[in-house]
């Protein structure tokens, strides 16, 4: 089976997945269908477009070494640095990846213990700006305020703009009285 039927193929089973959700949210009311019906026609969209541009290319165009596109870099550069990669593999690698995903698991585990204690805005909140200042990406000033516009487009968006009612916390208690 050549690339293209392959690459065909998985583009219908996409499209088919896209047109199955248009056909599910035609059921849900005007409100619930706000967010799944029109990521959905995006979505088919975007599927109609790969699959006419892949099969509108020679095979040879599609062909794509992500390497040198992300690193917009020749062969010749590339090549060495892969090869130097690979003699350096060793389990010392190993480990600190094997660190990094737990420590990975751990960050999707505090942000759904905070999401459970004080709802998912609060804990957008604390969990952006604990993690902008923690990785170095910013000082706690303009971690702040990045975490402030970002909390408050959310806001915006679901609880005025889509009128939804969002889980307030486990906590939620102790905050009422």
């Amino acid at each position: 089976m050549s690339t293209r039927i392959q690459e065909n193929i998985v583009a219908a089973v996409v499209l088919a997945l896209f047109l199955g959700v248009i056909y599910l949210s035609m059921d849900y009311g005007p409100r619930a269908r706000m967010v799944p019906l029109p990521v959905s026609v995006f979505g088919v969209i975007l599927v109609l477009l790969q699959i006419v541009w892949q099969n509108l290319r020679s095979t040879d165009e599609l062909q794509v070494d992500w390497l040198k596109l992300i690193a917009k870099r020749s062969e010749d550069e590339i090549a060495p640095a892969r090869d130097a990669a690979a003699r350096a593999e060793t389990p010392k690698t190993e480990s600190h990846s094997a660190r990094r995903e737990r420590l990975a698991c751990l960050l999707v585990l505090a942000f759904l213990a905070l999401i459970l204690a004080f709802g998912p805005i609060a804990a957008m909140a604390v969990f952006t700006f604990v993690y902008f200042v923690r990785s170095g990406h910013y000082r706690w000033v303009k971690a702040a305020v990045y975490t402030a516009l970002a909390t408050g487009a959310v806001y915006v968006l679901f609880v005025v703009a889509l009128d939804i009612q969002l889980y307030h916390g486990v906590l939620e208690p102790l905050f009422n009285r």
